[in-house]
């Protein structure tokens, strides 16, 4: 029966996975990016599964891709260890090898000869012979003593028998393996996070899929809009979740509320802004915490300046996560505007306190944005739930 992998995939497989990309996974293995591409489109004809698709780092392992990837890394290892203990000239056998090259040798130890050999697997006598030579010229030591009636192994010959056979027990699980791993729900989930006070709820629907759904291979992207909507374009990510445009600013883009928070000021607990009732005057002495321009926080907050007659201060600052700036805002002087639900706003850290000026229509929605010209996969539908369910506490604190 033939196996599924070849020696060749399973290093482009390796090598792509630790490279992310064709040409430096080619630079590693000294070889053609053809010759890479070739290799993977034949492994993954051969199993009937994507074992890579486009992603945030380069080409990312598929859930299926991940099972694949972790054989080869352990039969690679495995194979690297061997060749270690047989000589100083380790690398030339795990770059050149073949598996008929150790599936020769396996049966030559098993048979004491290579015409032995060549019966039990069905070849000629010069292939097997060729295999060994080849073998030889792998490795240091001598692998076999010629003696009349044929051939004895030595050490070196039946550590690389040995080796043989768990690889074949690997190879030959493969299939069984990923059968097993395509039941149920699989595919990736890349998400890309904006900054929203919810945030962390993100990382808890990331919890509950791997236990409703341990095939999903899922992953978090924080970045800004104009970053993150660039990688949904070129499908790296597949939904962004954080603040709303409403509309989205580009066609094909489509936005799904799941929830509103609204507009608040903070500052620490002991700023001067609380001691004194607050105008606009005085807000527009303040250092600031603000999001960039182009954001709806910041079209917010010039806005809002602008409605009641001041000038709207120059600070801004780019924030990767809501803890982050909530860390800033304890560690400074500024004010920030951010953006909070009621269940949020009533956990706020003991350290910060809102600044006491009603802000007027503050609220925003919250929610995904995805490519709108098919129906999400089952994949990025079932985060969609579990982090509706999770959000519901926020909408909804007392259900």
């Amino acid at each position: 029966m033939a196996l599924p992998l070849t020696a060749r995939e399973a290093r482009v497989i390796r090598a792509l996975s630790e490279h992310r990309r064709v040409a430096t996974a080619a630079e590693a293995l000294a070889t053609s990016q053809s010759s890479v591409s070739r290799a993977l489109s034949e492994a993954e004809a051969r199993l009937g599964v994507a074992l890579f698709q486009r992603g945030w780092t380069g080409s990312e392992p598929t859930a299926l891709g991940d099972v694949v990837v972790d054989h080869c890394q352990r039969i690679l290892s495995d194979l690297e260890t061997v060749a270690a203990d047989l000589s100083d000239s380790a690398p030339r056998l795990p770059a050149l090898v073949q598996w008929r090259h150790l599936q020769a040798l396996a049966a030559v130890v098993r048979n004491g000869s290579a015409q032995a050999a060549a019966r039990e697997l069905g070849l000629t006598q010069p292939a097997i012979s060729q295999a060994l030579r080849d073998l030889g010229g792998f490795v240091t030591p001598p692998l076999f003593r010629r003696h009349a009636s044929g051939l004895a192994p030595l050490p070196g010959a039946y550590a690389l028998a040995a080796l043989w056979d768990r690889i074949e027990t690997d190879l030959r699980a493969l299939p069984r393996l990923l059968e097993q791993a395509s039941m149920g729900l699989s595919g990736r989930v890349a998400v890309g996070m904006m900054p929203f006070s919810g945030q962390a709820k993100v990382m808890a629907a990331f919890g509950d899929l791997t236990r409703a759904h341990p095939n999903l291979r899922l992953i978090g992207v924080p970045g800004n809009y104009t970053a993150l909507c660039e990688a949904l374009k070129r499908r790296e990510i597949d939904v962004i979740v954080g603040l709303l445009r409403s509309p989205a600013p580009f066609p094909g883009f489509v936005e799904e509320p799941l929830y509103d928070e609204r507009f608040t000021l903070v500052a620490r607990r002991d700023h001067p802004v609380h001691d004194t009732p607050v105008t606009i005057d005085t807000l527009a002495r303040q250092s600031w915490v603000v999001a960039p321009h182009g954001t709806p926080v910041r079209r917010y907050f010039e806005t809002v300046f602008r409605r009641l007659g001041a000038v709207p201060p120059a600070q801004s600052y780019e924030i990767w996560s809501f803890a982050d700036a909530e860390q800033m805002i304890a560690d400074s002087d500024s004010v920030a505007l951010l953006s909070y639900s009621d269940e949020t706003l009533a956990e706020l850290r003991p350290d910060l306190k809102r600044v006491a000026f009603d802000l007027p229509d503050a609220g925003i929605s919250v929610g995904l944005t995805r490519l709108g010209e098919a129906s999400p996969p089952p994949a990025v539908s079932a985060f969609a739930q579990a982090l509706a369910t999770r959000l519901a506490r926020i909408a909804s604190p007392e259900g």
